[in-house]
């Protein structure tokens, strides 16, 4: 019997429901080692354009476009890999993040959707 002949399939799809919109664009940044990262999370841009975890909703500058651990992080930056991020679109702010932690309705939220209006990155409240 050949592959697949009768077998049954299992296939699991997971909704990304993090981007909103159509207008979403990246650019690449250098990755800090020993830092686990969670898509949706707040990122702060330095000057040398390397990531850091943003801790205040209220600064930040670019969103999570992947999921790496600690170990995975330290690896990428030994290998001089570079990571995308969304720099521009629309996103859910209920699946935005802090240190991998969802943001909290109302102050935490209100204080990223103000921050991501003077950045031109909407962050929406999705119903």
């Amino acid at each position: 019997m050949s592959c697949c002949d009768n077998e049954a399939v299992t296939l699991t799809v997971a909704v990304d429901e993090l981007i909103v919109g159509d207008h979403v664009q990246t650019s690449n940044a250098k990755l800090t080692t020993a830092t686990a990262y969670a898509r949706g999370d707040l990122l702060i841009l330095s000057a040398t354009n390397v990531l850091t975890l943003a801790i205040d909703p209220a600064v930040w500058d670019v969103i999570s476009t992947f999921t790496f651990t600690a170990a995975e992080s330290t690896a990428k930056v030994a290998a001089g890999f570079e990571a995308p991020v969304y720099n521009q679109g629309e996103f859910d702010v209920a699946l935005c993040s802090l240190g991998g932690v969802k943001l909290t309705a109302g102050a935490q939220q209100d204080a990223a959707r103000a921050r991501g209006t003077k950045i031109n990155i909407e962050l929406r409240k999705v119903v």
